[in-house]
């Protein structure tokens, strides 16, 4: 589950309008059973909407849970397909976050998810313990093999690119506006953004405003972020869940244990130039404490973060890295730096 972000950029006329020979685009509607919104500038009267319609189109085809001809669904029933560039390219760049982030992501886990039922929607009527262990012993990220054409998986693994797959989608799009030399953009997806140049008619940087994870906020957003040329992710263990006898119980599966995450991170935004990368990394944030995160973003300081958690005290505190400069406090007070 991807956090909602909400977008805090003034509407925008849905049809184009021309300011100094720049004409502002506006396109939305649904895609891997979640919404987006596209806003862009482009020299002339251009229309895009079929062309990233065939791009979402592609990735459907390939990764999505929900088409029963998907290649990913395949890859999962059959253990075995013909390389396929997308599903390709997902395995590497979660292995990549998987190792950065000392295996807190793992693209793996669709067995221990469905075994909670945020996919079959039958949630078990007991938590087994001895099966969670058996699925999560076949869950692991090197029962993943791509050689000679073909990617394979070890007899009981399945793949789930949830956490990823919104953030590339926004990536491949980007490339796409980049190829069409159309240079200021806002493209979101479920929540995740990938931005670049500025909001034209407004002359300023995009404005993306986080999510207040608060049920009964004082303001709807933690903190408005002014992102250009840059991608934000949000993840949260607030908004699909269930209760199990007084236990939350989180989408965010830990790959460690095989249980929902019970960190006390409310919510991770990440910032990166890679959507893509700042999805998987968010979600993995919210498998670590406060302190793991700190240390990973001292490893890593070229990308900056966002996280609201529980201190020692059980109050809702927020810890930014210095980078993210350009926002306005709105609702939950304490604020850190790296």
């Amino acid at each position: 589950m991807k956090l909602h972000i909400f977008l805090l950029i003034s509407l925008i006329i849905t049809s184009c309008t021309q300011k100094k020979s720049l004409f502002q685009k506006s396109y939305s509607g649904q895609t891997q059973g979640t919404f987006f919104n596209i806003k862009y500038f482009c020299g002339e009267s251009r229309d895009f909407s079929n062309a990233i319609d065939s791009i979402f189109k592609v990735i459907d085809s390939s990764v999505s849970l929900y088409n029963q001809k998907s290649n990913l669904i395949t890859l999962n029933q059959k253990k075995r397909i013909s390389y396929d560039p997308i599903i390709d390219t997902l395995i590497k760049q979660s292995i990549r976050v998987n190792k950065m982030t000392n295996e807190n992501f793992s693209c793996a886990l669709y067995p221990v998810i469905n075994y909670f039922g945020f996919y079959s929607k039958k949630r078990p009527a007991f938590i087994d313990t001895f099966r969670i262990v058996s699925l999560l012993s076949n869950s692991r990220m090197s029962n993943i093999k791509i050689d000679n054409g073909y990617i394979h998986l070890d007899s009981f693994t399945s793949l789930d690119f949830n956490a990823i797959a919104q953030g590339y989608t926004c990536d491949l799009v980007a490339e796409y506006f980049d190829q069409e030399d159309i240079t200021n953009y806002m493209i979101e997806v479920g929540g995740e953004v990938r931005t670049s140049g500025s909001n034209y008619t407004k002359k300023k940087k995009w404005r993306i405003g986080v999510e207040n994870p608060d049920e009964t906020p004082t303001s709807n957003f933690n903190t408005i972020i002014e992102l250009s040329d840059m991608s934000l992710a949000t993840s949260g263990s607030y908004r699909n869940y269930y209760i199990d006898n007084n236990n939350l119980m989180s989408h965010i599966i830990d790959p460690s244990t095989g249980f929902p995450s019970k960190t006390k991170v409310i919510s991770s935004t990440v910032l990166h130039k890679k959507c893509s990368l700042a999805d998987a990394i968010a979600t993995s944030f919210m498998c670590m404490d406060i302190r793991e995160i700190k240390d990973f973003l001292k490893t890593y300081p070229h990308i900056q973060a966002i996280v609201i958690y529980q201190d020692e005290l059980d109050r809702i505190s927020t810890y930014r890295t210095s980078g993210t400069v350009s926002y306005t406090h709105l609702t939950l007070p304490t604020i850190c730096s790296v």
